[in-house]
Formats: structure tokens, sequence, C-alpha cells
């Protein structure tokens, strides 16, 4: 799985041949997947037109040939491109890539996957490039894709919340900041090397790195939701792990919960937010986080591989859980009920056992092989970390000197439950290429679903009810009608 590995580059930019050495981590992505080359103008023979099978082609190669040439470079932009002042397009895009390649894949899953029985797609791990596999299926190769766009948008969010200096070397006033666990193929090199010595970050940066990572959850809940449905059953059960609805739920659930750890950091920072509004966001993190580990362990990845990634979400449990009693706490002790002082020390002293668990974890986590550096605390927990034992000392004395009367609680007081505020806005599968159109055999029909493309809806979409949406993604349920209405409405 994936880490924060660096190569020291030499001054043309370009990585040197040596070992490669751990840096520092603070999110554990799996490993990226690659497409590996193959001729889809003879596998399609017969099947498309030559035109067709050659634009596939085109499109496929480029996203290997920007993949490569990231490996030759100590810098790969996933941003859009830009063009330099002589007009010449910019860094290789990967991200455009990959867009440009959706529209005309997407008529490979046309009409059951008709057009792409006679494909293999191969995909491999770039961790573990021995562990390819190889796929007869639009719908493989369309999760595929999705799942790099995934990744390649928690990069980008590594990017924004990587610290870097000015170029005047002044550090200006900054928030606290973390950095993402990426693959030396896809680390950005000389630059993550450089700055690994900077530990803070614009606030602007941290906004633009929750957008960034509400994008990634964004293409990992489309593959849930549009592909995964949709894909035969003989070929669910050859996914490789990566691909599997667990980890793509726990992928999208890890960059909602570190979004929402951002903006716990917003609302600490800010004088004007209040305990209520601090502690509903460590509350939703804490939910956030429970299932990932939840989902995770269901994984079938490798042991070894599994338990590292495991532990790094269960580390982030135990942070989201220590912030989310230590508001609670505080809440609880401005309260005038009966016992509320003691329901508060409880929870105060929850906090402190989980801020403990999750530096245990912490450290844990950086000793497991594949060993890495034990990441430095940053943002909500470099406060809590001070606040929390700070605060258990002393409402423990007052409690003893003022309200020892108090029964404590047998067992820590349950935590409120609130529904996921943070949400992403849903990616929109692009139209499929009108070169389709023209194919011999080509099915269009109308979709039964406004959400779902007409080639992804299911052919018993007409007898069955359409999916309901998550409810913790829901608005506001309309009130109620009243008579008036009922009358009118008749």
């Amino acid at each position: 799985m994936g880490c924060i590995f660096s190569t020291e580059a030499v001054d043309d930019g370009g990585p040197l041949e040596i070992p490669v050495q751990a840096g520092e981590i603070y999110v554990w992505v799996p490993g990226f997947r690659e497409p590996k080359q193959i001729d889809l103008t003879e596998r399609l023979k017969g099947t498309v037109s030559a035109g067709l099978a050659a634009r596939l082609q085109s499109l496929r190669s480029q996203i290997i040939a920007v993949i490569n040439s990231g490996r030759n470079s100590s810098v790969m932009k996933i941003r859009p491109r830009r063009k330099s002042l002589d007009g010449n397009p910019g860094e290789p895009d990967l991200e455009k890539a990959l867009n440009d390649y959706l529209p005309t894949l997407l008529g490979l899953v046309t009409g059951g996957e008709k057009f792409s029985l006679a494909v293999e797609f191969p995909w491999t791990n770039v961790v573990d490039e021995n562990k390819e596999t190889a796929l007869g299926s639009g719908y493989y190769e369309l999760l595929s894709v999705l799942h790099l766009l995934g990744m390649m948008a928690i990069q980008e969010a590594n990017l924004c919340l990587t610290p870097r200096p000015t170029a005047d070397g002044f550090n200006p006033k900054a928030s606290e900041g973390m950095c993402f666990a990426l693959h030396p193929v896809f680390a950005f090199g000389r630059y993550i090397s450089a700055s690994l010595s900077w530990n803070s970050v614009s606030d602007d940066n941290m906004r633009n790195a929750i957008e960034i990572l509400l994008k990634a959850a964004s293409y990992f809940e489309c593959a849930i939701k549009a592909a995964l449905p949709n894909t035969p059953d003989d070929i669910k059960a050859k996914l490789p792990a990566d691909l599997t609805e667990t980890m793509l739920r726990s992928l999208e659930l890890q960059a909602l919960g570190q979004a929402m750890e951002l903006q716990l950091g917003f609302a600490i920072g800010n004088v004007k937010a209040s305990l209520a509004v601090k502690r509903r966001l460590a509350c939703e993190n804490v939910e956030v986080w429970d299932e990932a580990v939840q989902k995770l362990a269901t994984v079938p990845l490798a042991e070894a591989l599994r338990d590292k990634q495991v532990l790094f979400v269960k580390w982030k449990l135990a942070e989201a859980k220590a912030a989310a009693y230590y508001f609670h706490g505080l809440i609880l002790d401005e309260g005038y009920e009966d016992n509320t002082h003691a329901e508060a020390l409880s929870c105060l002293k929850a906090a402190h056992a989980y801020l403990k668990e999750s530096q245990k974890a912490r450290t844990e986590f950086g000793n497991m092989e594949p060993l890495t550096k034990i990441p430095p605390l940053w943002g909500p927990m470099k406060y809590l970390a001070q606040r929390i034992p700070r605060e258990t000392l002393s409402k423990g004395r007052i409690y003893r000197d003022n309200y020892s009367k108090e029964k404590m609680p047998g067992t820590t007081p349950k935590l409120p439950e609130f529904p996921i505020a943070l949400e992403a806005d849903p990616f929109h599968l692009p139209p499929v290429d009108p070169a389709w159109k023209k194919e011999r055999g080509f099915e269009s029909k109308p979709s039964l679903t406004a959400d779902i493309p007409s080639f992804l809806a299911r052919k018993n979409s007409a007898q069955t009810r359409p999916p309901v949406s998550d409810l913790r993604r829901a608005g506001a349920m309309a009130p109620p009608l009243i008579v008036s209405d009922m009358v009118q409405a008749r």
C-alpha cells in the first residue's frame, strides 16, 4: 500500500537510482493502480469501427504516457493544464487524460457490455507490480478510471497541504497542515523532500484541500452508485480488493474524515465558533471514522498491508473520539442537572484515554512494516494534546473540592449523534462520445432515473423502484400537508 516515499532528486529533476526513503505520513493512501498497455485496435477488430478502436487506443495510451512521464520527472501535475508564455502546453495532466478517456470508454458498457467482452483490460497496483488483474469488462475499466481519479484528487490535496516557503524565504502567518501518503511514482520528488522541514500551510490552501477531498469522495461514490451496481456478478467476484465496494466506501469515508478534521481545525482557531459547533464537528468525525474502520476490516487485503492501513484508520478514530469527548465534557460541565459535573469529568477522562490511545497508535503505525516516519502532531490534535490533560486535571480538582457528592457514572456518557453535514457534490459521468451513435448495434435508450445515465441503468429498473439515497445526505423533509393544501391539490 502507498505511503510517503520520496527520492532524492538530482539537479536536472530526475530521481537518483537509490533505495526509496520513507517520509512523513499524515494519511495512509492505498497504492495507485495503473493501466498496462494493450492493442485495442487489434482486439476490437470486427467489433467496432477502425476509427473508434483507434480513438480508444490513443486515449488509453495517453494515460499510460502521462504516468510514464511522471516516473521520469520530479513533478507531475494533475491540476488543469496551464500553457507557458510561448503558448506550449505545460506538464502532462493525468486528470485531463482520464477525463478525456471517459466519454469514449462509456460507450463500451452500452447494451450489456457486448462491445468489450473480447477485450481484457489489464491494470496493476504500482506497489505490487506482480499483482496484475485483467478482466474483460468495460465496467472494470470504468471502476479503475474512477478509482485513479479519486486517488489523484487526494494527491492534489496533498499538494495544497504540503507546506512551502515563499519566494523571499519569509514564512507568513499560517495554520498547521498535513500532507498525504504517496507512492514514488506519483510523488512530487524534490518538492516533498525540500518542504518537509516546513510544518505550516496557509488557510487558503487548507480550504482548497477540503474542496479537493470532497472531490475525491465524489469519485469513489460515483464508482459505488453508478458503476458497481451494474457490473456483472462474475466480474464482481474477480475484482481486486482495491475496487470492492467496501474498499471504495472506506476511501470515500477517509476523504470525508480528513476534510472534517480540517474543518474542526478551523473551528478551534475561530473565537466565534461555539463549543456546540466544535462538539458537533468532532462527533460527526467519530461517526465517519468508525464506519471506515468497520468497512476496512472486511476488505480482503494482504494481511501485512491491511493491518497497517487499519491501524491508521483506528488511530484517526481515536483522535476523533478524544476531540468529541473533550468538547462534550466541556459542554456538560456548564450544565446544572444532577451529576452533570461527574459526567463531564468522566468524558474528560475518556478524552484523555483516547488521546493516549491515539498517540500509541501513531507510534505503532510508524513502526509497523513497511516502516515509516512517525507523524508529528498537527492541527486540532496539536491543540488538544495540550488542552485535554490540562482540563482533565483542572476539572478533577474542582470536582473533588465542590462536587464530590455527585456520583460518577458507571460507564462513560454516550456521545450525541448528529447527521453528517459535510457532503460531496455528486460526480456526474459525461455523455457518451457521439462517435458511438454511428456504430452498428449501439443502443440508445432514455434513462429511467434522473441521476443515472441511460447506459448505466439496470435492465430491470422498470420493475423496481429507484434506489433510495443515503439518508444522511438528504436535506430537510418537506412539511406535512395541511387540510387546505390537500383540498387544493385535488
